[in-house]
């Protein structure tokens, strides 16, 4: 009877293997906060975890079938999946290696916040060259000094902290196919150090194909699964700029199939990032910027009246023709 218990226990304590709790306390965003938040920096966190792998759940299913209710049989049958499932991320890690999830999602939210919010956001570019930011960056629980030090260090009042927990591929059982997880914990301070929003922010797309297939591609072609993990941490960026209020309905001008049927073909990710640049190294003024941002996406919704008025029209030139700086 004893070594029974243990047994049930061995099997219980496998099936909850991996298993995280997030202990984070969440604040809700307020919309009065919006008015002092002008200028924002968007940082994460310099490690990342590794991408999870659970994709063996049809295998599973139809081996307990095969098994019963025998104990001994279902331990062996566990210890073989979470076996598996080491193998399988181990693989998927290795495929994706030179991808920075983080970096990722930092990108997205940058892009987004530009399109969708009158907040100015500070370039990723100038962020990534900044050896003092990564070293307070290391500091996940930060002084009210060091808030104060990123502030004068960027000129910002605002910053957005990001921390991926979990991200990865997940097959839930035979009646179901496999999607692309993130789950991500978001954390907006002031400058001074004041928490204005916490949340625990996550998405889910689907893949499109049955976990065969899946493996098939991601050992076919080594940019799939990339593309799978991009796409969800799109998902998860367009939440969080949802979550802070602000309308994600201009977000459809980022799809490239979208951009090759446009007008003028702008790619807005591109467009909208040399202009802020431009505004960041102040080659042009926040006006300036604001004003062509707006005619830059009034222009890549492929209006024909949208053009660049008098006061915008130097700033749009160096926009739309990249070798003109």
């Amino acid at each position: 009877m004893a070594k029974k218990y243990y047994v049930c226990l061995l099997i219980s304590v496998l099936m909850f293997a991996g298993c995280k709790t997030t202990n984070i306390s969440q604040i809700p965003y307020r919309k009065e906060y919006s008015k002092f938040v002008n200028e924002l920096v968007i940082l994460h966190y310099p490690e990342s975890p590794q991408m999870d792998v659970n994709i063996r759940n049809d295998e599973m299913f139809i081996s307990s079938l095969v098994c019963g209710p025998a104990i001994i049989p279902q331990l062996m049958m566990l210890l073989a999946k979470n076996y598996t499932n080491k193998e399988d991320a181990a693989a998927f890690n290795e495929i994706i290696f030179d991808l920075n999830i983080g970096d990722v999602l930092c990108e997205k939210l940058n892009t987004k916040f530009q399109l969708c919010s009158y907040f100015h956001v500070v370039p990723q570019e100038s962020i990534l060259n900044n050896k003092t930011l990564w070293q307070l960056m290391e500091k996940k629980d930060k002084e009210v000094k060091d808030y104060v030090q990123v502030g004068t260090e960027f000129g910002i009042d605002t910053i957005l902290e990001t921390d991926v927990l979990s991200f990865g591929i997940k097959d839930p059982g035979i009646f179901s196919d496999p999607y692309a997880f993130i789950k991500i914990d978001v954390k907006m301070t002031t400058s001074q150090g004041t928490v204005i929003w916490r949340d625990i922010v996550q998405a889910r797309t689907e893949i499109g194909m049955k976990t065969v297939e899946l493996v098939d591609m991601v050992y076919t072609d080594a940019e799939f699964l990339k593309k799978k993990l991009e796409e969800v941490v799109d998902a998860v960026s367009e939440l969080c700029i949802e979550k802070l209020g602000f309308d994600t309905n201009y977000t459809y001008m980022l799809e490239e199939d979208y951009i090759m049927k446009t007008k003028y073909k702008i790619n807005i990710v591109e467009k909208l990032n040399e202009l802020n640049v431009l505004r960041y190294e102040d080659i042009i003024s926040d006006t300036d910027y604001d004003k062509t941002k707006l005619d830059l996406i009034e222009k890549a919704k492929g209006r024909n009246d949208a053009g660049p008025g008098t006061e915008t029209q130097m700033s749009a030139t160096a926009i739309t023709t990249p070798e003109v700086k």
